[in-house]
C-alpha cells in the first residue's frame, strides 16, 4: 500500500517493515519531504505528482501544532486523522470532517466529535510507546521514584505544586529532557497529567520497566491497564495519597517488581507504535473496501463547511502562538473555503 504520512513519524518505520511504500511529510528532521513553510492544496499535489506518488492511504498524526499541510480531504484513497491532544486543540473537532476515519487518543472526548450528519467514523485510539526507544535496559534500579517532564507547563498549573508536596515526603528525582535513561533505572515513575488524560509518559515508563504511579482518571484508563496489577493509581492531585502509595510499594519490592513486569508486558503486547500501525492498516483496508473515500467526496460541501470553521479558528484564536504570516495564510484558506462553499 502507498501511504502518505503527514506530521508525526512514529508509525512510519513499522509500515515500512510491513512492506508498505511510505512517503513522510512534515516539519523537522526525519521526513522524506521536510517542510519549511505551510503547504496549500496545489503545492501538495505538485509535490506528490513530482514523485509520482498517488497515495492509497493518507495518515495525519497530530504533533500538537497548528496545521502545516492543507488539502488532505481532496486526496484519493482513504484519509485517516489521529488527534493526540484534542483536549487543548478544539479545532480538531471541525477538522475531523476532512477524514474518513478520525482517531481520538482520549476516550472521553469522543462525544465531542459525534454529529448526526457524519459519515466519517471516530473511535478511541489510545497513545502508545515506541519499543525502539522505550525499553527496559536491565540495569540496577537505583532510583526509587522519578519524574521526567515539563515542570511548569502553561496549561497545567497543578503540576509544580503537586510535585513539590510529593517530594517533601517521598524523595524523587525530577528533571526535564531525556526520559528513557531515568525511567530505565527507576523503581517507580510518578505520572501527572494536564486534564486527566492518558499521556505518553504512562506508556513510556511502563515500557522502560518502571512501575507507574499515575492519576486515577477516566479516558479509558481501566481498559488500557489494570490498576493494582499493571499500574498503581492515586486520586488526582492528592499528593498525600500518592506519597503513601509510593512508600507502601517501595516497602514491598517483590510486589512492586511484579506490577512493573506486568505493566511492561501489557504495553509490549497492546500499546506499542507497531500495534497501532497495524491497526491503522486494518481499519484503512476495511474503509477502502466500503468505499469510504467516495462518501467523503460526495459530502465535500459539508467537509468545506467544517474546514472553514477550522481555518477561521486558527486564524483568530489569540491563545495559539502563531507568527502573523501563518495567521494570514489561515485567513486566506478560510476565505477560499468560504467561496467554494457559499459562492
Amino acid at each position: 500500500m502507498r501511504i502518505l504520512s503527514v506530521g508525526g513519524t512514529d508509525f512510519v518505520q513499522a509500515w515500512k517493515n510491513m512492506g508498505h511504500h511510505v512517503l513522510s511529510m512534515g516539519k523537522g528532521a526525519g521526513h522524506d519531504v521536510p517542510l519549511e513553510h505551510l503547504i496549500g492544496p496545489r503545492e501538495l499535489w505538485e509535490i506528490l505528482s513530482a514523485r509520482d506518488f498517488r497515495p492509497e492511504l493518507t495518515v495525519w498524526v497530530d504533533r500538537c501544532r497548528p496545521l502545516e499541510v492543507f488539502g488532505l480531504e481532496r486526496l484519493p484513497g482513504v484519509v485517516v486523522g489521529y488527534s493526540i491532544d484534542q483536549y487543548c486543540n478544539p479545532w480538531h473537532v471541525p477538522y475531523s470532517w476532512a477524514f474518513d476515519l478520525f482517531l481520538v487518543a482520549q476516550k472521553d472526548y469522543l462525544k465531542l466529535f459525534w454529529d448526526p450528519r457524519a459519515w466519517r467514523e471516530c473511535r478511541w485510539f489510545p497513545l502508545y510507546c515506541r519499543l525502539d526507544m522505550d525499553r527496559d535496559p536491565g540495569m540496577e534500579r537505583d532510583i526509587p521514584v522519578s519524574f521526567v517532564g515539563t515542570l511548569n507547563p502553561p496549561l497545567n498549573p497543578d503540576r509544580g505544586p503537586f510535585l513539590r508536596r510529593f517530594r517533601q515526603a517521598c524523595p524523587t528525582i525530577v528533571q526535564q529532557g531525556a526520559y528513557a535513561p531515568i525511567f530505565g533505572r527507576s523503581r517507580i515513575v510518578i505520572n501527572q497529567s494536564v486534564v486527566g488524560e492518558l499521556n505518553f509518559r504512562l506508556f513510556q515508563a511502563a515500557a522502560c520497566g518502571a512501575a507507574v504511579l499515575t492519576e486515577d482518571v477516566e479516558n479509558g484508563l481501566r481498559e488500557a491497564f489494570v490498576p493494582g496489577e499493571e499500574i498503581l493509581v492515586y486520586p488526582r492531585n492528592d499528593a498525600s495519597a500518592a506519597t503513601r502509595i509510593a512508600q507502601e510499594a517501595l516497602a514491598d519490592p517483590e510486589r512492586l517488581g511484579e506490577i512493573a513486569l506486568r505493566g511492561k508486558r501489557r504495553v509490549q503486547r497492546d500499546h506499542s507504535a507497531t500495534v497501532r500501525a497495524r491497526e491503522i492498516i486494518r481499519l484503512a483496508e476495511d474503509l477502502q473496501a466500503s468505499g469510504a473515500g467516495s462518501r467523503r467526496k460526495n459530502g465535500m460541501r459539508v467537509v468545506r463547511e467544517h474546514l472553514l470553521k477550522t481555518y477561521a479558528s486558527l486564524a483568530t484564536d489569540k491563545e495559539i502562538p502563531l507568527p502573523p504570516e501563518h495567521r494570514r495564510f489561515y485567513a486566506e484558506v478560510a476565505r477560499d473555503a468560504c467561496l467554494e462553499t457559499f459562492g
